[in-house]
């Protein structure tokens, strides 16, 4: 009976999430490819679509995300940023910043980079860059 029941709260997930964006866990994701900034990809794009850059707090979230992305070297913007205090990273969504995955030496604040990026270098790693810069994103809502 268990199983019935937890293959129907299953299926009642997945058929939530909107058309085009792909369930994990308790939230719905979809990646965008048109490169824009980090407050657009936040504020104008995410939040338009009521959802939020994409947070991770374990090692499947990582790896499932970098799944979404089209190749081995796209860049893609995570919710994570220290832009309110220097070094107090936190993410967008207001999720506890509980799981790291930054590169070796990273975040450094080379040249002020307050916001985090994921699949850097060949390890596929975070790394903190200029809020400026255009990529890709990843949004995620709450189911």
């Amino acid at each position: 009976v268990n199983h019935v029941v937890n293959a129907k709260l299953l299926f009642d997930i997945v058929q939530k999430c909107p058309y085009g964006w792909t369930n994990f866990g308790v939230r719905c994701y979809k990646f965008f490819s048109q490169s824009v900034n980090w407050i657009t990809a936040e504020v104008k794009n995410c939040l338009g679509l009521d959802a939020n850059l994409a947070s991770v707090h374990n090692k499947l979230e990582n790896d499932f995300l970098l799944s979404l992305l089209p190749s081995s070297s796209t860049l893609c913007w995570l919710g994570v940023h220290d832009g309110e205090q220097e070094g107090q990273w936190m993410w967008s969504d207001g999720t506890p910043y509980d799981y790291t995955y930054w590169c070796s030496y990273e975040p450094n604040n080379r040249n002020v980079e307050n916001c985090g990026e994921v699949n850097f270098s060949a390890n596929r790693c975070w790394n903190d860059i200029a809020c400026s810069t255009p990529m890709g994103y990843i949004c995620a809502i709450n189911l």
